[in-house]
């Protein structure tokens, strides 16, 4: 990777690589301190590139966040827009396959307002005049708005993200007399710029190539800082909304798969991991499952060790005895947080990571869930914020409902990139349960007790327990067939 140059125009400070083929756009805040919007594109064709735009230079210092961020009119409006976006389509109960045509606008939260459609054809909310052909599988799609190499296809410009809140409205055509079709909800578009903040950084400075970096494969940064942590909707009884800060770290983008936990699983019982168990999933590319929370914190000991990392959890306050066998109930001392190692997710970072950047919502994309959203058992009777169907996901039903699991990614990420964050199945924390939350800075849950906090939901419960703010917990010992984990790294690894 080439290097960047830190440059000055007026008010507005602008990272350059040498070759001109990408920019980030920098705004001043104060003396001393950048606010700085990455918006890294490629030259002609302005695709976003996904890892450039997650940099971190960690030898200056720079300690990378996400937050939503306006930038001036007369600047947003050189910043053309993509929208990488995959979705879901069945006609009746079935998933559709083969090609359909798509329509699609970007409408305020009433859908009363177009602020882009993908022919500008679109007024007030209505329908667009001309179509996007697109190839779907197995019910899903995915496709890059505003990317005009598409026929009928325009591009988005960046002054639609000046909005508070845009929504995506779909209409789908699967070519019989149907029609052309509403796809309900709208969707709310996470429009959560990468913003990085640079201390005592002066127009002239280089940040080398080596000072660069990038998430590791298959995880995504989320970003320091404060947020409210619990229920702001519902009034759940043990999750008083509390303002939680955590740290930088990075989390695996899917739940964990059978097949990455067995490639771990097989070095493990090599190198002295003798009771890890072989776990269970329906796929190789279904979220492991079966595994209780001792098994999830010794696994992340044992890729930890297979990457060459420092293992994070001991079994003695020395912090000497790596934990490898048995049922240890760990405590906070017998975790070394400064390690670069693999570990579970506080349930603070667990929260902070489902909510995807959004706050005071029931669920990572809104307020309400359909079975287009996330793998979940739909009771739309019980509950109004599900929009169903009843029962269990059709995606998850293949192949049997023993269990109902999807392969991992099979819905749309959040917007940190974080896929499942509801539903599929439960995801193991840290902490041990306790109420009411512990906030401040990088809780890690209370000394008390041995039951373990678990997050997020899965395909055979109904949709509250997918609710960001939701909480449950087990016993640590307890494995079956909904609940799995995902893993984190500290960042700059």
């Amino acid at each position: 990777m080439p290097e960047l140059e830190l440059r000055e125009f007026g008010t507005t400070r602008s990272f350059f690589l040498p070759t001109a083929t990408h920019y980030c756009i920098f705004k001043v805040t104060d003396e001393s301190e950048f606010l700085v919007i990455v918006s890294l594109f490629q030259a002609g064709s302005s695709i976003l590139n996904r890892k450039l735009k997650q940099l971190m230079a960690s030898r200056l210092n720079l300690a990378l966040g996400l937050s939503l961020l306006l930038l001036a009119p007369a600047l947003l409006a050189q910043v053309p827009q993509l929208i990488n976006y995959q979705g879901r389509v069945a006609v009746g109960a079935t998933n559709f396959d083969g090609s359909g045509s798509f329509k699609f606008a970007l409408v305020d939260a009433a859908g009363g307002a177009t602020y882009w459609s993908n022919d500008g054809t679109s007024a007030a909310g209505s329908q667009p005049t001309a179509a996007v052909a697109l190839t779907v599988t197995k019910g899903l799609y995915s496709v890059q708005l505003g990317d005009t190499t598409l026929p009928n296809m325009t591009a988005i410009p960046a002054t639609v993200f000046a909005n508070p809140d845009v929504r995506l409205r779909v209409w789908f055509d699967d070519g019989t007399a149907n029609g052309s079709q509403l796809l309900t909800p709208d969707q709310r578009l996470a429009a959560v710029g990468y913003a990085m903040v640079a201390g005592g950084l002066a127009p002239g400075v280089t940040i080398p190539a080596s000072a660069v970096a990038t998430p590791p494969p298959g995880m995504a940064l989320i970003p320091a800082g404060a947020f409210t942590m619990g229920d702001s909707v519902d009034g759940l009884g043990n999750a008083t909304p509390t303002v939680t800060t955590v740290s930088a770290f990075y989390m695996d983008v899917n739940e964990v798969t059978l097949s990455q936990w067995q490639s771990v699983y097989y070095w493990a019982l090599e190198n002295g991991y003798t009771d890890l168990p072989a776990g269970s999933g329906k796929g190789p590319d279904h979220p492991v499952q079966t595994v209780s929370w001792y098994a999830c914190v010794k696994w992340c000991n044992a890729r930890s060790e297979q990457a060459g990392k420092t293992p994070v959890y001991y079994t003695d306050d020395a912090q000497t005895a790596i934990y490898k066998t048995g049922n240890v109930n760990v405590t906070n001392a017998q975790v070394k947080w400064t390690a670069n190692g693999y570990r579970l997710p506080t349930e603070a970072e667990w929260e902070k990571a489902a909510r995807g950047g959004l706050s005071g919502q029931r669920f990572p994309w809104g307020d309400t869930i359909n079975q287009n959203l996330a793998n979940y058992n739909g009771n739309t009777g019980n509950f109004s914020y599900d929009e169903g169907p009843d029962g269990y996901n059709a995606i998850g039903s293949v192949g049997g409902t023993t269990p109902a699991t999807s392969p991992v990614g099979s819905f749309a990420a959040n917007g940190y990139g974080l896929y499942d964050m509801a539903g599929n199945v439960f995801e193991w924390c840290w902490d041990r349960y306790g109420s009411p939350y512990a906030g401040g800075t990088d809780p890690r849950g209370t000394s008390a007790g041995s039951i373990r906090v678990i997050r997020g939901g899965g395909w055979f419960l109904n949709a509250n327990y997918c609710r960001s703010a939701f909480r449950n917990f087990g016993n640590p010992g307890n494995a079956n067939n909904f609940s799995g984990f995902r893993a984190v790294l500290a960042p700059g690894q």
